[in-house]
């Protein structure tokens, strides 16, 4: 009985994972060669977005980015993609989440498929999705996840599930909180008494560990379980526990970059300063041009009132990306806490001029021109941060 649970928690656990994998071999399990394989499913593509994206990230080059979809065969047309994606915006666009990050790495897929014709269409939608949600007020971002740092090569077959149960669960986190019976057949089969579901996590990280000849592969899936999870665990406003899981995940692969930059932007939404400057450090010491990671710690150091140290770092974001409205944006505010009205001034001109309905610019600029006695140009910054969002 236990077997037959535990092979069922390990198949949804690969769908948490989105560890991917070649089908088994076993001749009763194996499909005809002859039967397409299933579509993909929204989940699937939301995963294997999400692995472009951050292929593109580290310098994927657009043979690279076409290599991708000729390898998914049938579920690489473009055009199936295409309606995906268009139900993806739709959900993004729904939601009041700001998605700065993932939109300006749409942009960037967009750009590589220029060289691209089959992908164009592609590309020109991922475009419009992006755009819109950059022009969105989204000043408040705090935190994404965009998967693992490694550049992963061509994603193979996902496993099947062995019934319609299994197809229909997809967070194993939910599942073992929403049912008390699974968690606890669960907790008692690896001897555990418990009512955290993080410590029955860790009893299955290690079950899950048991007879891998390559300890590292391990502590690498492992680690990619417990970022998954934080990813989960903040999603679902539980921004402490995610640190926790991300803290796991660190201990496994030190070296993991996305896992520090989350970790650094939860821990600065729980107005944890300090942590999250240190975080942050860590990221920008695997990857010295994450410039989100250069902006979040800008914020971060204005919090604690070291304005210089932060002006710095916005200026270490904008050596990178010049054209990042939050590091102007955030650098005229701290030139503000300084009394460096005009030169703040420039910097929200600098702002608005990458995003012209950005309202929070638009309104500080009018104050800041306010103290400097320009009334005139205060009413008139006003007036446009009331066109974008009326009283």
């Amino acid at each position: 009985m236990f077997r037959r649970i535990w092979q069922w928690l390990k198949s949804l656990w690969e769908k948490l994972l989105g560890l991917f994998s070649q089908p088994q071999t076993n001749s009763s399990e194996t499909q005809p060669l002859s039967q397409s394989p299933p579509p993909l499913t929204d989940t699937d593509y939301d995963f294997l977005f999400g692995q472009l994206l951050e292929g593109i990230t580290q310098g994927w080059s657009p043979e690279r980015v076409k290599n991708f979809f000729d390898d998914l065969g049938e579920r690489g047309k473009p055009e199936l993609w295409q309606e995906w994606l268009q139900r993806f915006g739709e959900r993004l666009l729904a939601s009041p989440k700001p998605n700065d990050e993932l939109a300006q790495r749409m942009v960037s897929f967009a750009t590589l498929t220029r060289l691209l014709p089959s992908l164009e269409s592609l590309g020109n939608l991922a475009n419009n999705i992006g755009t819109e949600l950059l022009s969105r007020d989204d000043s408040g971002a705090i935190w994404e996840y965009d998967g693992p740092d490694a550049v992963v090569s061509s994603p193979s077959q996902p496993p099947l599930g062995e019934n319609q149960e299994n197809e229909a669960l997809e967070n194993l986190v939910v599942k073992l909180q929403e049912d008390p019976n699974l968690f606890a057949t669960v907790a008692q089969q690896l001897g555990i008494q418990t009512s955290d579901p993080r410590v029955v996590i860790q009893g299955m990280v290690n079950q899950l560990g048991v007879g891998v000849k390559d300890l590292q592969q391990s502590a690498e899936q492992n680690s990619e379980i417990w970022a998954k999870l934080g990813l989960e665990q903040a999603k679902a406003g539980d921004l402490a526990g995610a640190v926790d899981s991300w803290e796991s995940a660190l201990a496994l692969k030190p070296d993991y970059h996305q896992v520090w930059y989350n970790r650094g932007k939860a821990l600065l939404q729980l107005e944890r300063w300090s942590e999250a400057i240190a975080s942050h450090d860590k990221a920008l010491e695997i990857k010295s041009d994450d410039y989100l990671a250069w902006n979040n710690r800008a914020e971060a150091l204005g919090k604690l009132e070291r304005w210089q140290e932060a002006i710095a770092s916005c200026d270490k974001a904008l050596e990178i990306k010049v054209n990042y409205y939050l590091a102007w944006y955030n650098k005229a505010n701290f030139l503000v806490s300084l009394g460096n009205f005009t030169e703040a001034v420039n910097c929200y001109d600098k702002a608005l001029e990458i995003k012209p309905n950005f309202y929070d610019g638009w309104y500080e600029r009018g104050n800041v021109l306010r103290d400097l006695g320009l009334m005139e140009e205060a009413n008139k910054s006003w007036e446009k941060a009331r066109e974008i969002k009326p009283e």
